[in-house]
C-alpha cells in the first residue's frame, strides 16, 4: 500500500505539471475488522488493535503538498484510479457532502463503502446529523460499524459525552472505539474520562481496557499527567484497572520517547512491570529485538512471560 501511495503521488505531481490544480490532501486507511482475543485475568487489556490504524511515521510525506482533481483521477488506471477518487472524496468531505460521495460513487464494493465511512468521519464536525445518516446505508458490515466509530472519534473533542456514547452503536468497534474515543477524552476532560471507566460498564476486557485508554492517551500529551492521573485508577480486581492504565502510559509515551521511556516506569512503583510492557507492545512495531530485551527486565514472571509471547508471535 505505502508503493501505491507513493507512486499516486508521482502520477499527481506528473498530471500537475500537465496543468493539474492541485493543494493539500491525506491518506489514512481505516482499519480493517479486529481479531477476537479471550484474555484471561491476569492479562493487560490491549483492546483488538487491527493493522492500519493510522500511518506509520512519515508515511503520507509525498502526498502533503497535493491536492487532488477529478480530472487527474480520470486519466489514471487501476488502483491508482481508485486511490486517487477516495483521496479526492475525503479532500471533499468537510465541507462538500455531495461532492464526496460522487467521487465515492467511482469506486465500486467494499472500497466505496470505505470511502462512504471516511467521508462521515470528515464531515461529522461541519453536520454532525448528516454524517450519521451515511452509515447505515453503508452495504459492509465492518465498514458500517466503523463508519459509526469514525464519527465518534471525530466528535471526541467537541462533544465528549454523545461520542463516548456513540460508542455503544458501532457494533463490533464498541471495544476499541470506546478505548479510543474515551482516551481522546481524557486528553480534554480527563474528569469525564475517569467517570466514564468508573462506571464499570461490560465485561472485565471493556473495563481493563478503558482504563488502559485513558492511560495510553493523556501520556501522549502529558506524561506527567498521565503518571498521577494512573495513580489514581482504582486497583480494581487483581489491581488489573491500574495496571491496565500504567500499561497504556508505557504505550503511549514511548510513542514519542521510543525505548528510552522504560528507564521512567520506575515512576509507576508497584506497575513498573506494566508500563516497561506498555513500552516493549509499542518498540515491538518496528524493533521487535530492543522489545525482547524489554520484556527480559520484566520482573514479575507472569508478565515477562506474557512480554515475550506477545513480541515473538503477536498472542496475548
Amino acid at each position: 500500500m505505502a508503493v501505491l501511495r507513493l507512486l499516486l503521488a508521482w502520477a499527481l505531481v506528473y498530471a500537475a505539471l500537465a496543468g493539474a490544480v492541485l493543494a493539500a490532501g491525506r491518506w489514512a486507511p481505516a482499519p480493517p475488522p479486529p481479531v477476537s482475543v479471550a484474555a484471561p485475568a491476569r492479562v493487560i487489556a490491549v483492546p483488538p488493535r487491527p493493522d492500519g490504524v493510522a500511518p506509520a511515521a512519515g508515511e503520507g510525506a509525498a502526498e502533503a503538498d497535493l491536492a487532488y482533481t477529478e480530472a487527474a483521477c480520470r486519466a489514471m488506471k487501476g488502483e491508482l484510479r481508485g486511490l486517487c477518487f477516495q483521496q479526492l472524496a475525503r479532500q471533499r468531505a468537510p465541507d462538500d457532502r455531495a461532492g464526496a460521495l460522487l467521487a465515492c460513487a467511482e469506486l465500486d464494493g467494499e472500497a466505496r463503502d470505505e470511502c462512504t465511512s471516511d467521508v462521515a468521519e470528515l464531515h461529522a464536525r461541519t453536520d454532525r446529523a448528516a454524517a450519521l445518516d451515511l452509515c447505515p446505508g453503508i452495504a459492509t458490515p465492518k465498514w458500517r460499524d466503523q463508519c459509526v466509530f469514525g464519527v465518534a472519534l471525530a466528535l471526541s473533542h467537541t462533544d465528549p459525552p454523545f461520542a463516548f456514547r456513540l460508542c455503544d452503536r458501532a457494533g463490533r468497534w464498541t471495544d476499541f472505539c470506546r478505548h479510543d474515543v474515551n482516551g481522546e477524552i481524557a486528553q480534554v476532560n480527563p474528569d469525564l474520562a475517569f467517570a466514564h471507566c468508573a462506571a464499570e460498564e461490560g465485561d472485565l476486557l471493556r473495563r481493563k481496557s478503558c482504563w488502559h485508554g485513558i492511560g495510553k492517551y493523556i501520556a501522549r500529551v502529558d506524561v506527567a499527567g498521565a503518571f498521577a492521573r494512573c495513580a489514581a485508577v482504582p486497583p480494581g480486581p487483581e489491581n488489573l484497572y491500574r495496571e491496565n492504565c500504567f500499561h497504556g502510559l508505557g504505550w503511549g509515551a514511548a510513542e514519542t520517547a521510543g525505548r528510552d521511556f522504560a528507564a521512567r516506569c520506575a515512576d509507576a512503583g508497584p506497575q513498573r512491570d506494566s508500563c516497561v510492557l506498555g513500552v516493549a507492545y509499542n518498540l515491538k512495531r518496528f524493533d521487535p529485538a530492543g522489545a525482547l530485551d524489554l520484556c527480559e527486565s520484566v520482573g514479575r514472571a507472569d508478565l515477562q512471560t506474557q512480554c515475550t509471547r506477545f513480541v515473538r508471535d503477536g498472542r496475548l
